[in-house]
């Protein structure tokens, strides 16, 4: 019984224990368009959604082509652990396949 309650222990320790490491997820967004095929509303992009973020802390939206040279895109601050940026617009992006990550910067 001991052994049991000890391992029932154990096991929720190392799962309350586990890290949460940040992720992001690229959202795509298409301009719509009327059934004549005319373009309307705001223009298209991309946006990102954080998950698993510390609060109070600074972080930076980077993207890399190699993954050896990263180049710094924006800033943004948190206050809970889930946040969106702000619409990127096809232009400002750069043009091709390339990585994002985030990275705290303090």
């Amino acid at each position: 019984m001991i052994r049991l309650l000890t391992i029932l222990l154990l096991s929720s320790i190392a799962v309350t224990a586990a890290p949460v490491v940040p992720k992001i997820e690229i959202n795509i967004v298409h301009q719509k368009k009327t059934p004549a095929g005319r373009l309307y509303g705001a223009p298209g992009g991309v946006y990102f959604k954080y998950t698993g973020l510390d609060p109070f802390i600074m972080y930076g939206l980077e993207y890399s082509r190699d993954m050896k040279t990263w180049t710094h895109i924006y800033n943004f601050g948190t206050v809970g652990d889930n946040t969106t940026s702000p619409l990127f617009g096809w232009d400002e992006l750069p043009s091709g396949k390339c990585f994002f990550r985030i990275v705290k910067l303090w």
